[in-house]
Formats: C-alpha cells, structure tokens, sequence
C-alpha cells in the first residue's frame, strides 16, 4: 500500500469537470512532481458535477493503486471558483499549512513547480505568470483584456490573476474566503485581489495545450463573464 502523509506539507486542489480523458495522467505526473521535491502532499481532487466518467476514473485509480494521499470529493456543479474555493477551506480544515492550486486538463506544466516551491517562504502567495502559452491567441488574448480591465478597475499589480498555477500559505488565506460570496463566479481573482496587499511573488512558467476535453468559455460567454466579473467585484468591493 502506497501510504500517504499523516500531516501533508501541501495540499494540492485539483478542481475537474468532465476530465476523464486526462485526470489520471495529471494525478500520475503532479505525483511524480511533488515527490521528486520530497514533499508529504494530500491531493484534493474536487469533483464539480461531473456528468461523464471522471469521478468513477479517479476512484478506480485510487482503488487500484491503493493510495490514501488522494481525497476525491464531489459536489453539485458550482463552477471553477468555487470549487477551487471548497479545496482551500477543505485544506485548512485539514490544517495543511499550504495550498497549490492547478486545473485538470493537463496545461499545468509540473517542469515549473520546482521554481514556485522554492518560493514558497517570500510571500504569502506565490503565482504562476504565464509567459510561454501553447492554448492559443483567442486565450491569451482573453487574458490580456482581463489583466488590462483588473489594473483599470482594481489597481493590481498582479499580471496573472486567474493564472491556475499558486501557491499559498494557508494562515493567510482564512478571513478573505470568509468574504468571497457564493455567487462569486471566478472566484481565483477574488483571492488573489483580497490577498494582494499580504505580498505575492510571480514567477514565469509555461502553459501547454489542454490534453483533453474541450474549452469551457466561448467568446459570447467570455462576454457574459467579464459582464458578471464586473458586477462581482462591485459586490465584493462593497
């Protein structure tokens, strides 16, 4: 039996929707990942409502590889944030003391993790910044209207705010999940903005194409988000 941590260093959240075709492989490189850093890790996979095989796959690999450092959880689909939301509060429940977040479609490079762990002591948190993108012009243009829209709307300095590759230090992060609403839909910026004046750190990594499934945002609904975005953060503002 693969024995897992009985007081992990890291959790690392993995919020998934309708991922069957990759979430083993993600699972099977973080893994080699976190370890080849030697690091005691609790993955937290938070299983948003999926409707194909996802959760069955996750399940049968836990079951088969005979590991207890993997904590599926599944919930009604809430959306991304909040389900990248749910993993922090479940890892500070847990009292891991930090939190690394990345998606399940496989864009998440582990060849840059080393770099943000070495970080990890300089601030509170420590983001990706995507520098080198293989996901195409339609995205990383999509990142630069809500870089340039967050700088004119919230003063920012953070380049990368929904970036899916940060590091926290969970004693940090208690008081502004409290403040996020439910109804907050990419609730990664909210965090990231609420955590903002603690200090942050951004390190550049690469972004790869998704191995499987499908973009969730199209260009009418990136609209109807950055719309949403809007109101949010006027909400969250107060």
């Amino acid at each position: 039996m693969t024995s897992g941590p009985s007081t992990p260093e890291l959790a690392l959240i993995i919020p998934v929707y309708n991922e069957e075709e990759c979430i083993i492989k993600v699972l099977d490189e973080w893994t080699q990942a976190v370890r080849r850093e030697n690091i005691p890790t609790l993955f937290i996979v938070i299983d948003d409502g999926s409707t194909d095989h996802t959760l069955e796959r996750v399940a049968n690999y836990t079951f088969q590889t005979r590991r207890d450092d993997i904590l599926s959880i599944h919930q009604p689909n809430q959306g991304h944030g909040q389900s990248c939301l749910n993993g922090y509060r479940k890892a500070i429940e847990l009292n891991i003391p930090r939190i690394f977040q990345i998606d399940s479609d496989g864009q998440c490079d582990p060849a840059f993790f080393p770099s943000i762990w070495q970080a990890r002591d300089q601030a509170c948190a420590i983001y990706g910044k995507r520098r080198y993108r293989d996901d195409g012009r339609a995205r990383i243009f999509i990142s630069w209207v809500l870089r340039q829209f967050l700088r004119m709307a919230m003063r920012t300095k953070l380049s990368d705010t929904n970036v899916p590759f940060r590091l926290y230090q969970s004693k940090c992060m208690g008081a502004a999940l409290g403040t996020i609403p439910k109804t907050f839909h990419l609730a990664n910026i909210a965090i990231a903005l609420l955590l903002e004046p603690q200090g942050f750190v951004e390190i550049p990594i690469h972004f790869r194409h998704r191995q499987g499934g499908e973009p969730s945002v199209s260009w009418i609904g990136f609209a109807r988000k950055a719309i949403q975005l809007r109101q949010d953060l006027n909400r969250l503002r107060g």
